[in-house]
């Protein structure tokens, strides 16, 4: 488990850098799947408050401080009978975007992040 080896490996800077990388990259390939499953069998709220959850993450300081350069404008995108109330794939496809800034150090915010 990543997040093992990066509880324990704490103060290696080298190796904790690789280890997030790591981490990164399988979340980046389990939220692909899950949108491609998404597209036909919905997002669930469940599923939606991952995202919210993932994204309030991202901000590092209160959200009155919060100024990032980059802003993320999307649709919810929710399809009715198959998503959540406030749920759809507009949603996820932002994720994948904010995963890839996270990734390069770019801070972002989209009406995810509160």
């Amino acid at each position: 488990d990543v997040e093992a080896m990066l509880e324990r490996n704490i103060g290696d800077a080298e190796l904790e850098a690789q280890l997030r990388t790591v981490r990164g990259m399988l979340m980046e390939a389990d939220s692909i799947e899950q949108v491609k499953r998404q597209t036909k069998d919905g997002v669930t709220p469940e599923e939606g408050q991952v995202v919210r959850n993932y994204c309030q993450s991202q901000v590092d300081k209160p959200i009155d401080e919060y100024w990032p350069r980059v802003i993320i404008s999307y649709a919810t995108g929710t399809r009715h009978g198959l998503d959540g109330e406030g749920c759809g794939l507009g949603m996820q496809y932002c994720q994948l975007v904010v995963r890839q800034l996270e990734r390069v150090g770019i801070q972002c915010f989209s009406g995810l992040h509160v």
